[in-house]
């Protein structure tokens, strides 16, 4: 499949690739989680990482691009931006137990 340049430089052209694929399953992870009774949980950015490489290493996807924490970071970080996800503020209190 050829490449098509959107008119960004290089590197922002290889995020905003990633961003779009990161949304997709970022969408799956939740849609699962909703399916197995965990509704509006937070999804962290460890819980993506992890289930991005599971995918890669176990799952069969050949066609990932190499993503990082920090790329997961930027997505949601964008998505929020865009109106589409929502901050979820921990219960500190809880935390500290």
């Amino acid at each position: 499949m050829e490449r098509i340049s959107i008119g960004f430089d290089t590197k922002t052209e290889e995020f905003l690739s990633k961003a779009s694929v990161l949304s997709y399953y970022i969408a799956t992870y939740n849609a699962v989680n909703n399916e197995l009774g965990f509704e509006n949980e937070p999804v962290t950015v460890d819980e993506i990482f992890d289930f991005i490489n599971d995918l890669k290493h176990e799952g069969g996807v050949t066609h990932m691009p190499d993503i990082t924490r920090s790329d997961i970071s930027l997505t949601f970080r964008l998505l929020l931006k865009a109106g589409v996800g929502e901050k979820i503020i921990p219960d500190l209190p809880l935390l500290s137990n």
